[in-house]
């Protein structure tokens, strides 16, 4: 509607301007305005094509993250598989070890007492009993006789089941050893996804770093998304029952080193000067991330250009906000107390490198975290 309005403005200046100023000059300033009106309608699809490519980087990024998140995921089962069935092949080396052994001196018993039977003889367990001087020694000889019997069939039994063991285990081992190759040419392929995940992560980060427009439409949809964090907390004030935090902070993490400062600073990917609404702190990858203060979690997951984030709202006013995580270990809604690990170190969503970034909000708004740590 707004367009039409427009182009009926300009029909109707052209029109005048036929009548008061002649029909060629009305047709050179006509040309001129369809000019302007083309490089205006460039300049709109080249915003929007800006617009559509910062969605698709975001959308990349994430994409990329979780097809990361789920090849980790897998090679880490792998590796708990790996090594608990190299614990079991240890075990069944030792069982199969000591079953031999027993095998072996139960057979030399064994033996000798099958040659003692062929040299000297079969036993006439009737001839032992009849020769009985009285009831006493019957009784005595009848008893002696079962512990023989006994023996020798335990003997047997127990010989018998060591080879069976033996069979057993020598099988086990054969299969885990089967398996050992399975799951290390699995872990292979999970690692090789894994490394192209990180190349693709890079490719769509250089992307954004080395074409300008998209630079910028990248930092402003940083500049939004901490914006919606802002609207985010302002509606989560209130919400819990009192306040939860002491109002001093502790450093999130055992690193106290700060890589880039809270303010103005030349953007690590963009490569321009911008605005840092928090600092970020060089811990390495991995390392535990801890509340700052005690409160509750209002917001855990994957936030635009801030990657895997977490908010915790410690009351009065005061929020805390730790971005670029590899792993989150805490929920929505749920309470956390002071220095409690609430997730680990990474190098998600807009980020060159492993570290945490982190932020003190007051009323939603980004303050200097130093302000408020020791």
């Amino acid at each position: 509607m707004f367009r039409m309005r427009q182009y009926l403005g300009i029909g109707l200046i052209l029109a005048l301007l036929c009548v008061t100023v002649g029909p060629a000059l009305a047709n050179e300033l006509a040309e001129q305005q369809q000019q302007v009106q083309q490089q205006m309608q460039v300049q709109q699809e080249k915003t929007e094509q800006a617009k559509r490519k910062v969605n698709s980087v975001a959308e990349q990024l994430h994409k990329v993250q979780l097809e990361l998140d789920n090849a980790q995921g897998d090679y880490k089962a792998i590796q708990a598989k790996l090594s608990a069935t190299e614990e079991q092949i240890t075990v069944n080396t030792a069982v199969l070890s000591k079953a031999e052994k027993n095998l072996s001196e139960r057979s030399l018993v064994l033996n000798k007492r099958i040659r003692d039977i062929y040299q000297n003889g079969q036993l006439s367990y009737l001839d032992v009993l009849f020769g009985a001087n009285d009831f006493g020694d019957f009784t005595t000889r009848m008893d002696l006789l079962k512990r023989i019997m006994n023996k020798d069939i335990e003997l047997i039994v127990k010989v018998k089941a060591e080879r069976e063991l033996i069979l057993q285990k020598k099988v086990e081992l054969e299969n885990d050893k089967a398996a050992i190759v399975q799951l290390e040419n699995a872990a292979k392929e999970k690692k090789r996804i894994i490394e192209s995940s990180k190349k693709e992560r890079e490719a769509v980060l250089a992307s954004a770093v080395n074409e300008r427009d998209t630079a910028e439409q990248s930092y402003q949809e940083l500049l939004e998304t901490s914006r919606k964090i802002e609207q985010m907390i302002r509606r989560n004030q209130g919400s819990q029952q009192g306040p939860s935090g002491s109002g001093a902070l502790m450093w999130p993490t055992d690193v106290t080193e700060i890589t880039s400062p809270y303010g103005w600073r030349t953007h690590p990917i963009f490569g321009t000067s911008r605005y840092h609404s928090g600092i970020d702190i060089g811990a390495d990858y991995g390392d535990s991330v801890r509340a700052a203060d005690s409160g509750v979690v209002i917001y855990a997951d994957w936030m635009g250009g801030y990657g895997k984030a977490v908010i915790v709202d410690h009351g009065n006013g005061m929020s805390t906000l730790y971005a670029h995580n590899s792993e989150l270990l805490v929920g929505e809604g749920q309470r956390v107390r002071k220095g409690e690990v609430v997730s680990r170190v990474g190098s998600t969503g807009y980020s060159t490198g492993p570290h945490l970034h982190f932020e003190v909000r007051q009323n939603g708004s980004p303050v200097s975290p130093m302000e408020y740590l020791p």
